[in-house]
């Protein structure tokens, strides 16, 4: 507990509210985006911002995590990775919504420490595949359980409206196979898109992501 207290007590002012996706509506309607765009998993969790160096998180409101202990293994996996470079994570909390990967966190973003330095989603992408995180393996179906408590998020380069659907489709399948909704849908970033930094408010949306959920 003192030392828990310890790392609250030095831990920094939050840096900014989780980046919010705009609203794409149904993907089957959606016209194919122009440009470079990557799709990733819209996960059934919590939504956290971690500070790597002292283990605070906060929900996308802005507040503490009331559940942060629940996660102290990946707390102390990114608390390791934090001299490599990486001091904000945007992560997924999974915790209590289903009964898979509970207590894991898996990494979304790579926030920059600083709003002047703002690196496109690419090389922020290439930045967490250069840590040593294993990769989220759910939608491919290898295996139902976890034995990592801290997972970097899949993403996928589409080209076409086909390999979208393909990816869209094999995430409703794996919920089949996995007996919950751990997948609720995809979230479309653009590959030059900016991870924007900002206190304003918890409600502003991202231009550069669009979510498209599943509609049963």
């Amino acid at each position: 507990k003192a030392q828990r207290r310890a790392e609250e007590a030095k831990s920094p002012p939050l840096l900014t509210y989780p980046a919010r996706p705009i609203q794409g509506g149904k993907l089957e309607l959606a016209p194919m985006k122009r440009g470079v765009w990557f799709a990733e998993p819209k996960l059934n969790g919590w939504r956290a911002l971690v500070h790597t160096p002292s283990g605070t998180m906060w929900n996308r409101h802005g507040s503490r995590l009331t559940i942060a202990h629940c996660f102290r293994e990946a707390l102390d996996d990114l608390r390791a990775l934090a001299d490599e470079g990486l001091l904000w994570a945007d992560c997924e909390a999974l915790e209590r919504r289903h009964n898979v990967a509970r207590g894991t966190l898996i990494v979304l973003d790579a926030i920059p420490a600083s709003p002047i330095f703002t690196p496109a989603y690419t090389e922020r992408r290439a930045f967490l595949e250069s840590l040593s995180i294993p990769q989220e393996l759910y939608s491919s179906g290898l295996h139902k359980g976890s034995e990592w408590p801290l997972l970097l998020t899949t993403s996928r380069m589409v080209c076409s409206q086909n390999e979208l659907h393909a990816f869209y489709s094999r995430l409703r399948r794996a919920n089949s196979r996995l007996g919950c909704d751990f997948f609720e849908g995809v979230v479309m970033k653009r590959g030059g898109s900016a991870y924007p930094i900002q206190l304003r408010g918890s409600t502003e949306e991202c231009r550069g992501w669009v979510k498209h959920r599943f509609v049963h």
